[in-house]
């Protein structure tokens, strides 16, 4: 099939060498790497594709989308004329009968469907550009499910390395895929359950976690990049702050050893020095970055600037934290959110004094920050909505009494993060709790009294007095008649008393208020989140369960053979 007088392997392999230098910002090079072999080699067209791929999400450049999905277009047609075995419309396909080359054709080709259709719900935002990516999504689905398919049940694989290739390379995208969907505005995902299949988030990282381990594969490569992503960001903004500093170093240690002057390098070892609650020597590093000869693209600055920001947000410094979030104010991947954290640091340092008004050029940013939110599918981003219904608390009355950041903290469980300081948790909670001297009385609407109340439990159950912070929890609970707008504070309560319980291993208790945060409470802000947190908990209860119970019974069976 192919006119190229390299081997499979030896082209498969060849692309992975090629891959790092993208990660070393040698762009073009790396792109002209891949179009020297592009005409004759399926995977090297396939990695050209993808660098405009990965570039157009990177940077959210229309016109590089509309590069890219031209080009994916391109490819799928000569993947059908060129690559991939025909068969009749009702034929039995016998992979076992599929040359190594035709099974990675069917394999990429899934690939370039699916993520086609996910690209393109970026660059046509409506729903009905969501609706016309659903046909393709699903396909390519169903082809990746194929796919394990013929990994678990091929045996004629030409070279043990050529099947390490195709498995590595189909357990990443059948990672992404699982992580994407589950990551979906909740009426989108309960669409694409609806059409046939719906995203898991624990088998999505276990997938990714599993290909990451097949070194030397461009699966591989990929993976150890987007787990980073997944441990730094989406872990935090969605699921319950678990970040696994194990897996982190061991993708730092291929990454030194494979590209070790990337920004992509120095963004991983910055990443654990945050983990580490090393603020200081965060700061550091991302200013040697910033500051450096090296000509990084702007979005590798992004990365750098937003570790630096929160590095001084964790330890109060309101100040230097803005300024380094104006380094994000022209970024597109949300531009609602970076102007929001950008205001609420500015807001912070502002409010530090008792007459605290907030000023002109502030309202001003605030008043504008809902005419920056963006859409999926037609559906609005959960953190866009938070941002701009809590920007407009900043600029109505009480600005006293309303602390942005510190509910950030909580909502991106970035506690977990600060309480490995101990000075910087005790900082915010003598904050926290200056403001609550005055009594309730003070307070214009409970509902200010209540949100702070609420992150004085926060912290003290990461200072590890949980009996004082349930206790606080309930407090706010059996006030649930003077809330008038902040009911999404009730739900948190009983899914904070649920983890409590989860924590101290008494899961019967977990789950009864795990379930009441579910079912009890609906309409307010912040519900599918809570709904997606509260499910990852009760799909780990129900895996202890299933293991204990299974011990059990394995003991059982082993005295009954005594």
């Amino acid at each position: 099939m192919s006119d190229n007088k390299m081997t499979l392997l030896e082209l498969l392999d060849d692309t992975v060498q090629h891959t790092p230098l993208f990660l070393n910002n040698e762009y073009e090079k790396c792109r002209e790497k891949f179009a020297l072999l592009k005409e004759s080699s399926m995977y090297h067209h396939f990695g050209w594709c993808l660098i405009y791929y990965v570039e157009s999400i990177l940077t959210m450049n229309k016109e590089i989308m509309k590069i890219a999905l031209e080009e994916i277009e391109k490819l799928l047609n000569i993947y059908n004329k060129k690559y991939r075995k025909h068969c009749g419309i009702f034929s039995h396909r016998n992979f076992d009968n599929y040359s190594d080359e035709e099974v990675h054709a069917e394999l990429s080709y899934s690939i370039l469907l699916s993520s086609s259709a996910l690209l393109g719900a970026l660059y046509d935002p409506s729903f009905s550009g969501f609706i016309k990516g659903a046909y393709r999504m699903t396909s390519g689905y169903m082809g990746l499910r194929e796919g394990q398919h013929i990994l678990n049940a091929r045996k004629n694989w030409q070279h043990p390395r050529v099947k390490e290739h195709y498995e590595a390379l189909l357990k990443f995208f059948l990672g992404l895929f699982e992580i994407v969907i589950a990551y979906m505005p909740a009426k989108l995902s309960r669409l694409l359950d609806f059409i046939g299949f719906s995203g898991r988030l624990e088998n999505g990282i276990e997938f990714l976690e599993s290909s990451f381990m097949i070194k030397n594969t461009y699966g591989s490569l990929v993976s150890g990049l987007v787990l980073i992503f997944i441990y730094m960001f989406s872990e935090y903004f969605y699921g319950l702050g678990d970040s696994k500093l194990e897996m982190i170093k061991k993708v730092e240690i291929d990454c030194l050893s494979i590209h070790p002057k990337s920004a992509y390098t120095a963004a991983v070892s910055v990443s654990i020095k945050l983990l580490e609650a090393k603020f200081d020597e965060v700061i550091t590093l991302c200013e040697e970055q910033l500051s450096s000869n090296i000509e990084y693209p702007q979005y590798v600055q992004y990365i750098f600037y937003w570790f630096k920001s929160w590095s001084n947000a964790y330890q109060c410094k309101w100040k230097e934290a803005a300024n380094g979030m104006r380094g994000l104010l022209g970024c597109k991947w949300s531009p609602a959110l970076f102007n929001y954290i950008y205001g609420s640091f500015l807001f912070m340092e502002m409010n530090k004094s008792e007459d605290f008004q907030c000023d002109d050029d502030l309202r001003e940013l605030f008043e504008k920050i809902p005419t920056l939110r963006q859409k999926i599918g037609g559906r609005k981003v959960f953190h866009d909505n938070f941002v701009v219904s809590r920007s407009q608390k900043c600029i109505k009355g009480s600005s006293r009494f309303f602390l942005p950041t510190y509910e950030l903290f909580y909502i991106w469980n970035y506690f977990a993060i600060v309480s490995k300081q101990a000075k910087s948790l005790d900082t915010i909670f003598g904050d926290i709790k200056s403001r609550l001297a005055s009594g309730e009385d003070e307070f214009e609407s409970y509902d200010d009294y209540a949100n702070l109340l609420f992150l004085k439990a926060v912290v003290l159950k990461h200072r590890n007095q949980e009996n004082d912070a349930k206790a606080l929890f309930f407090q706010i609970m059996k006030q649930e008649k003077k809330l008038k707008n902040d009911y999404f504070l009730l739900a948190h309560c009983a899914f904070e008393i649920g983890l409590i319980h989860f924590k101290n291993e008494e899961y019967f208790e977990a789950k009864s208020w795990l379930n009441k945060s579910k079912k009890n409470f609906s309409g307010y802000l912040t519900e599918c989140l809570l709904h997606f947190r509260a499910d990852i908990v009760l799909n780990r209860i129900r895996s202890i369960e299933k293991a204990t119970k299974e011990n059990v019974e394995q003991r059982i069976s082993n005295c009954s053979e005594c």
